[in-house]
């Protein structure tokens, strides 16, 4: 049978939404136990840091509740925007090795007081192009930010076991429901109000950037400029054919927007390109809710050098028909990468 002790729960915490994800492992192989989306109150959470507590806790009890989660383990996420990550190339040597290096030398690489930060880093391998050198994974994070992250979900009467960093949680979506992937691919998660674009070369994250593009952008442009309100422009991004707006009219305000995402990535991928010529990228993988939205998938397309596709991790999971409509498994799989790649996070990992 499979397995449920060592599984955490994955609870990803949204500007938007709170999402949790629940599974069981057999083997190499994984089973969905339990799944859920609930909406925040607008200003919960901004920028990665919880702004309304008492909203957040609400929300996540009520989620909790009515998918009948009995795990307080969970593994959850701090934001890329309170987080700083960097890729070094240094001298060949041993774990002890470079623990007293960095203890010396962690200043020249955070921009902040060495005192207000924790500190993490993982030997990545040899550098493809010095042998001599190796390449050195390292993620800072404000300890206020990590401290009141953690107290928040603490109050939600949930144990954050592992705290884990959106990006790499996008990356490890991908790398474990997929497998291994020797080629450079991009993954952009597109929510309501930023987008997360992870770029990983044999499925090392060595890129990472976020995006100012998000959903709420085409309620505002819809709002702005087909003149109605902004709960009407939302109905109609959603769909709604009842305030009779022409389907033309919201295509075109979809693909100008769209487009003008696709420019804010081509920017950031060239920028990539210029810092990492010799692994050019292969290609994307769009998730998250906003790349539900019509004609998004065919715009980015059109305007990519290279393969784009819809990634829905729930495609490689197995799941109990007798629980779960697998029509809303389609629809939802995009929205919950995150949670998913937090989900797969086990008890004995740090």
């Amino acid at each position: 049978m499979f397995n449920r002790k060592q599984q955490l729960v994955g609870l990803d915490i949204g500007s938007s939404y709170v999402k949790i994800v629940q599974l069981a492992e057999k083997g190499a192989e994984f089973k969905l136990l339990n799944l859920g989306v609930v909406p925040l109150p607008s200003g919960t959470v901004k920028e990665g840091r919880v702004l309304n507590s008492e909203a957040l806790v609400q929300c996540v009890k009520v989620l909790t509740k009515n998918l009948k989660v009995k795990e307080k383990k969970v593994a959850s996420a701090v934001s890329g925007y309170e987080v700083m990550i960097k890729k070094l190339e240094i001298p060949v040597m041993t774990e002890e090795e470079l623990n007293a290096r960095m203890q010396t030398e962690l200043r020249q690489y955070i921009p902040y007081s060495l005192e207000e930060v924790d500190v993490d880093y993982e030997i990545l391998g040899i550098s493809k192009e010095r042998t001599g050198n190796m390449d050195v994974l390292l993620v800072a994070a404000k300890k206020e930010s990590i401290r009141d992250y953690v107290s928040a979900v603490e109050a939600c009467g949930l144990n954050v076991h592992v705290l884990d960093v959106d990006y790499f949680a996008l990356n490890n979506a991908l790398e474990m429901t997929q497998g291994f992937r020797e080629d450079c691919l991009a993954l952009i998660d597109i929510g309501s109000h930023k987008a997360l674009m992870c770029i990983a070369v044999q499925g090392v994250p060595v890129f990472t950037r976020g995006l100012a593009i998000g959903g709420e952008q085409i309620t505002e442009q819809i709002s702005e400029q087909l003149k109605v309100t902004l709960e009407e422009a939302e109905r109609l991004k959603l769909g709604d054919a009842s305030l009779g707006i022409s389907t033309a009219e919201l295509e075109r305000v979809f693909v100008s927007v769209i487009q003008s995402w696709v420019g804010e990535c081509k920017r950031a991928i060239d920028f990539y390109h210029s810092n990492y010529p010799d692994n050019g990228l292969k290609k994307i993988y769009l998730s998250g809710g906003s790349c539900r939205l019509p004609g998004l998938e065919q715009v980015f397309r059109e305007h990519m050098d290279v393969e784009v596709s819809i990634f829905n991790p729930l495609e490689h999971i197995q799941w109990d028909s007798n629980g779960f409509d697998g029509d809303y498994l389609n629809y939802i799989g995009p929205q919950m990468a995150i949670p998913l790649g937090l989900a797969l996070r086990k008890t004995k990992e740090k």
